[in-house]
């Protein structure tokens, strides 16, 4: 009845069409592809897994994960990484990216410039699911991620709360360059900072490609100016960065501070205490659910949320051996 063979009383067949309906039925788009033998590239176009600290590290082993649960319907990842600091390499790799057949594309957009136009050359109806990081105006598939203002937010209640000082600088390390999410974590903070009495915020702005001494350099140099430096937001994983600064200074009164991604550098320094907390932003699941949801919508053929938010999490000193990103 379902392939119109044989002949069905049309009261017959619409009460069956609507009990198939109620139970959600649809005809098995999977078993049509692997019949034919199909192989689904779904293409990932990210930053190289050792930049920004090794950070990438995270989502490709999400993406690696996903890859190998979905070995058995064909799928395959491949991989276009760029370079995180330059702007003409997503340019570049994204030309290489053109010339192979992809049935999807997972991208992490954190070089909105390049990536706007990058954009617009791919094929037309080419499903596009954005991690980590998102662009305003484009509207892909999907977007994978946190709600990073939402995270600034609670970087600086927990700052409010853990500072043990009256009064002093609260400094913001903005790490360049900046995306958007980076730019929703500052304000995030930025709100959450306001009114807070004896207290006020200085931006201090860092290159992502700077050099050890380059950093200790300018964090030296603003400390000078401030000696009355009482807490410290990275936002990003570089965080371990500014915390050995700190760490070779440790006549000076404590500070506190917080930064993100369990990196395995960041979790040294968290459980030496030198840094106070770290946020995560489950980096791993995100690439391991952004190649499930071109997985769902391609293979599957089934509808996939605009918006998969990942939690918030913090983590200590006293919790970080038992986290799972």
């Amino acid at each position: 009845m379902l392939h119109n063979r044989g002949r069905v009383h049309p009261d017959t067949e619409a009460r069956v069409r609507r009990i198939l309906k109620e139970l959600n039925y649809r005809t098995n788009i999977f078993a049509k592809h692997l019949k034919m033998g199909r192989v689904f590239n779904f293409g990932v176009l990210m930053p190289r897994p050792q930049q920004d600290s090794y950070y990438w590290l995270l989502p490709y082993r999400g993406i690696e994960k996903a890859q190998q649960e979905l070995a058995s319907h064909r799928v395959r990842a491949s991989f276009f990484f760029f370079d995180r600091f330059n702007d003409k390499s997503v340019l570049t790799t994204g030309q290489k990216l053109l010339k192979v057949r992809l049935d999807g594309l997972l991208a992490a957009p954190v070089l909105p410039g390049s990536f706007l136009q990058f954009c617009p050359s791919l094929p037309p109806g080419l499903p596009l699911v954005f991690f980590d990081s998102y662009i305003p105006g484009v509207k892909p598939l999907a977007f994978i991620g946190q709600d990073a203002f939402q995270s600034g937010l609670l970087a600086s209640r927990l700052m409010r709360q853990t500072i043990h000082r009256k009064k002093g600088i609260v400094a913001i390390v903005k790490i360049l360059p900046e995306d958007y999410h980076i730019i929703e974590r500052m304000e995030g903070f930025l709100q959450g900072s306001r009114d807070w009495p004896g207290f006020r915020t200085e931006v201090l702005e860092l290159g992502g490609s700077w050099t050890a001494a380059e950093i200790r350099a300018l964090l030296e140099a603003f400390y000078q100016k401030h000696r009355d430096l009482a807490g410290i937001f990275v936002t990003n994983a570089m965080t371990h960065k500014v915390a050995e600064w700190w760490k070779g200074n440790s006549a000076r009164d404590k500070i506190i501070l917080i930064g993100y991604d369990p990196i395995p550098k960041n979790i040294r320094l968290l459980k030496e205490g030198v840094i106070d907390f770290l946020l995560s932003q489950q980096s791993e699941r995100q690439g391991y659910e952004g190649l499930y949801a071109l997985f769902r919508k391609v293979v599957l053929g089934e509808e996939v949320k605009s918006r998969i938010m990942t939690q918030i999490d913090i983590i200590t000193a006293d919790n970080v051996d038992y986290y799972r990103s």
